[in-house]
């Protein structure tokens, strides 16, 4: 519409309870006349954007706990830390919305406040905020409807008592003088039991004086209320969960029983039906099978969170931070909050049996930092709560205090949602058409404007080699950004998928694949290894150390061409980015789905940049990598990078020698992601085969030679063949164009036989006839091990290792140690374990031909010591056949270089060697030791190992 690009809504299943202000209603109200109802704005330019928000400079947000965001994100705490306000809570997402312009333009005053009743919004809240708002956010009718009470009573059984257990905790209590709480609180709903506090919701919802709060509510802001709340439980009211239970004590456990979710689901219709008007987008959330007790979901089980699409925390739900909820802090919670109320019903449980036990306690962690890393993780500090506010200690782990509350995708959905009404208003105020009041899964909504069509528009592609064991969080919000805008990321175990399974990327790569980003594996040679072992999460490879020349007759070009066909006809649907880092001539074009041309820093990017020659077809094509950007040059290189026709870009403020092992802060994040307008990935098949003749039989195939792990193929050429399958008995293994009759298989099991055979593919793919097999040994393993034939020739000044590497390994390192155990207070290294608790505590390492020394500090309050380590210089690295020799410029006159460690890694299973062997050395009186007065068997002396 009046050329302006329109985009469908990718609804996730929204769950969850909500009141929002029709955020433009009040402009057609007496009393603000400052408005003009007929137009809200112009622009001077001929073109109207009606996502154009910029105007909207006062704003604020009202309500409970749904629109504080409890626990979606990082925590805000610029004053009244008990409202639990998080920074991925619809309000908080609005006002940062690139849409609405500058922040620092717009007062954003944000009321909202965990466990906040009707009665509390009226009194407490709106007084706070200015009178003249433009857009006001309002949730509230939870509380008032006992929500926590139900949650109590039906699902989790923190407190539920009989009359007789009422009366002897209420008596508890009163005679405790730290239960200040005690007279004003509500005993008697303790023994309701489930169906009692069912009955008493819906009385409450029924009853005049709830409907008259809500208009109360209205009133008192002036504007028309759009409100919807989701059903929790799944619609089918099957029997799934009628066996499972989430009970929270070792007593008689209540069960998710159908009748009991039926009932919570009719009470969510009742809340509705009081309202005039709401944003229904409730219909999503069965359509996605997002709420609890959907079909095929077992509800008993601790993995049962991980499902895709469930938009409400559970307890064992990690958050966006990936803090442990099993984990329970040593913060109090004031009484009002949320996770106050939990707790103290857990503090009335108590009362009465002061032996009560965890169903789970066996996953219950008191391991936990200090009270203020919570607060560095926040985006403002914390304020002391006043004295006259009560305080209920943390008895439960910390996430019972966010249970049936919407996950971070959920307030993203509603903050769109919001922002789609604010477009409509403009829309109409401005003498235009409205967009379709009714939303369904056909519908589109408007997105903002930009330079491209809604497919080729600039796209983020990360090349993400961080670590998740060492920085969980940066992964979380790479799965977190939008995938329109950032939808490829980039794994890279050791320098590929190593040889076998690690959890921890396997974590982060199946829960990106989830969040619908595309995950590539950083190849050098092996394909087949990523999808063996991360499966179908794996979204395509990534190609390095492409060549960016032709060759003679395309040579290189059709190789390309054939491992990219290759990729795609044996995993359907893949993506593939080939990497020569540097400009390609057009014979590329086609070689695979993007191509990554430029990977290069800041100053060579605006100073020095070479382009290619000619222009892509389409902008998907290409991606910038630019290193050591600083944020305030963001804007420059983005324009810089669309002028040069990348449709992938990548910035980053890191710096070599590794620009990737790191991701930026979160404000240079989200100007980078501001910066570019999103699209989709343009994913082409694999090609068709050649038209021809069949190809013959292959013969003459032959052993050229093998190793330990690998052998070399050769076999005669076939007329008609447009490329050759190698198979190990019926599995292919590899395929290869027909300008290839030789290869090299590695990754073979050492001492044992293997039988190849190869096939000739002719025109339309067909196979011809199978070569006779051939069978290969390979060597065994002396003594089974990887590595033979080590040691150390010390010098005053250098020193020369060898030893003979006998596989193939991506890393291969070198350390050298002075100590077993370290004393990372005083003198701290890197340490290597030689057994689960025991390790050598190295200073210096080499890396490939240059030498480093340990410079990491252990941080307070932390066993892990950081991988750190400072360039002390090159060394002379010789590699002739097995043999790897390195000449170290170190010496005995800086350490005892006749203790190393070589460790090698990737491709082949991890590695070390130890020379002298640590396990010989007592440390009772040993100079092997740091702390010479304990022995291995002494627990707390390895407490610190990593």
């Amino acid at each position: 519409m009046h050329g302006q690009r329109w985009h469908c809504l990718v609804a996730i299943a929204a769950l969850g309870g909500h009141a929002l202000a029709n955020p433009l209603a009040f402009w057609n109200m007496a009393g603000n006349t400052s408005r003009s109802s007929q137009r809200l704005m112009k622009r001077d330019d001929a073109e109207f954007d009606p996502a154009d928000l910029f105007f909207i400079q006062r704003m604020a947000a009202i309500g409970d706990s749904y629109s504080a965001g409890i626990g979606a994100g990082g925590r805000l705490g610029i004053s009244d830390w008990s409202c639990s306000r998080y920074d991925n809570a619809y309000p908080y997402l609005i006002h940062t919305d690139e849409r609405l312009g500058d922040q620092a333009a717009r007062t954003f005053e944000f009321e909202s406040c965990s466990s906040a009743v009707i009665a509390d919004v009226l009194k407490n809240q709106i007084p706070k905020i200015n009178g003249n708002q433009q857009v006001v956010l309002l949730s509230a009718g939870g509380n008032d409807a006992e929500l926590s009470k139900i949650l109590n009573q039906c699902i989790f059984q923190w407190a539920v008592l009989n009359a007789n257990q009422v009366t002897l905790a209420k008596a508890a209590a009163f005679a405790n003088s730290d239960y200040t709480w005690a007279k004003s609180y509500d005993w008697d709903a303790l023994g309701l039991g489930c169906d009692g506090q069912l009955a008493r919701t819906k009385e409450i919802i029924a009853s005049d004086a709830f409907s008259k709060s809500l208009d109360e509510v209205i009133s008192a802001v002036k504007l028309k209320l759009s409100l919807d709340y989701a059903k929790f439980f799944a619609e089918d009211l099957s029997f799934t969960c009628d066996t499972a239970s989430w009970s929270t004590w070792i007593y008689d456990e209540a069960k998710l029983t159908s009748a009991h979710q039926k009932t919570m689901n009719d009470l969510v219709n009742d809340v509705n039906s009081q309202i005039v008007k709401f944003i229904d987008y409730d219909h999503y959330v069965g359509y996605f099978n997002g709420r609890f007790c959907e079909q095929g979901v077992d509800e008993s089980t601790k993995e049962s969170n991980t499902r895709t699409g469930l938009m409400f925390y559970e307890l064992n739900t990690w958050d966006l931070l990936g803090r442990n909820p099993w984990k329970r802090s040593p913060d109090d919670h004031p009484e009002e909050s949320f996770e106050g109320s939990v707790n103290q019903y857990a503090q009335i449980t108590l009362l009465v049996d002061p032996n009560a036990s965890f169903i789970d306690q066996a996953m219950i962690s008191n391991k936990t930092t200090a009270s203020t890393a919570l607060v560095a993780e926040s985006k403002l500090a914390v304020t002391v709560a006043s004295d006259t506010v009560i305080s209920i200690p943390n008895l439960l782990p910390d996430g019972y205090g966010r249970v049936f509350h919407p996950q971070p995708l959920l307030h993203q959905i509603i903050a769109s949602l919001v922002i789609y009404e604010m477009t409509n208003k403009n829309e109409q105020d401005n003498g235009f058409s409205a967009i379709q009041e009714q939303v369904s899964f056909d519908s589109c909504l408007y997105y903002p404007s930009s330079d491209s069509n809604a497919s080729d528009g600039q796209q983020i592609a990360v090349a993400s080699y961080i670590n998740p064991l060492a920085d969980p969080t940066a992964w979380n919000r790479l799965i977190g950004y939008s995938d329109h805008r950032m939808p490829i990321l980039i794994a890279n175990v050791v320098n590929g998928p190593d040889s076998s399974k690690d959890t921890d990327w396997a974590d982060v790569i199946n829960r990106a694949s989830s969040a619908r980003k595309t995950v590539l594996g950083y190849i050098e040679e092996d394909i087949d290894m990523w999808y063996s072992l991360y499966d179908n999460n794996i979204g395509g490879i990534f190609f390095d150390e492409g060549w960016p020349e032709c060759g003679d007759s395309n040579q290189y070009t059709s190789l390309y061409k054939y491992i990219n066909d290759y990729t795609k006809r044996k995993h359907p649907g893949a993506y593939t980015i080939l990497n020569p880092g540097s400009p390609m001539v057009s014979c590329f074009e086609d070689t695979m789905d993007t191509l990554l041309t430029f990977e290069l820093d800041y100053n060579a990017y605006t100073n020095s940049y070479t382009p290619n020659d000619w222009t892509p077809k389409d902008p998907r094509k290409l991606w910038h990598i630019i290193y050591n950007v600083p944020e305030t040059a963001i804007n420059e290189v983005i324009k810089l990078s669309k002028e040069r026709g990348a449709g992938f870009v990548q910035l980053t403020n890191d710096v070599l020698p590794n620009p990737y092992d790191n991701l930026p802060d979160e404000s240079y994040m989200k100007t980078m992601m501001s910066a570019v307008s999103g699209g989709s990935l343009k994913k082409d098949d694999a090609s068709s085969w050649a038209s021809g003749s069949s190809a013959g039989l292959v013969s003459g195939l032959l052993i050229l030679k093998s190793d330990y792990t690998s052998a070399q193929l050769s076999w005669s050429a076939v007329s008609n063949a447009l490329g050759y399958n190698i198979y190990s008995d019926d599995t292919l293994v590899a395929s290869v164009p027909n300008s290839m009759t030789t290869i090299a298989l590695g990754g073979l099991m050492a001492g044992a036989s293997h039988a190849f055979k190869v096939s000739a593919v002719g025109g339309g793919g067909a196979l011809g006839s199978s070569s006779d097999p051939v069978t290969v040994t390979t060597k065994p393993l002396p003594n089974g091990k990887t590595m033979a034939n080590w040691k150390s020739t010390p010098g005053t000044d250098s020193t020369t290792i060898k030893a003979d590497i006998l596989v193939p390994y991506t890393f291969v390192r070198v350390y050298i140690w002075d100590s077993v155990g370290c004393e990372f207070d005083t003198d701290p290294g890197w340490s290597v374990n030689f057994k689960i608790d025991e390790y050598v505590c190295a200073k210096y390492m080499v890396e490939g031909t240059t030498l480093y020394k340990y410079s990491g500090t252990l941080p307070e309050g932390s066993i892990a010591p950081p991988w750190s380590w400072s360039v002390v210089g090159p060394i002379t690295l010789d590699v002739t056949g097995y043999t790897y020799t390195w000449t170290l410029p170190l010496g005995t006159s800086a350490i005892d270089t006749s203790k190393f460690v070589i460790q090698a890694q990737g491709y082949n299973p991890l590695t070390n060697v130890f020379e002298p062997d640590p396990s010989a050395y007592d440390c009772k009186g040993s100079s092997m030791c740091t702390t010479p007065d304990f022995r291995y068997d002494d627990p707390f002396y390895f407490a610190t190992s990593a």
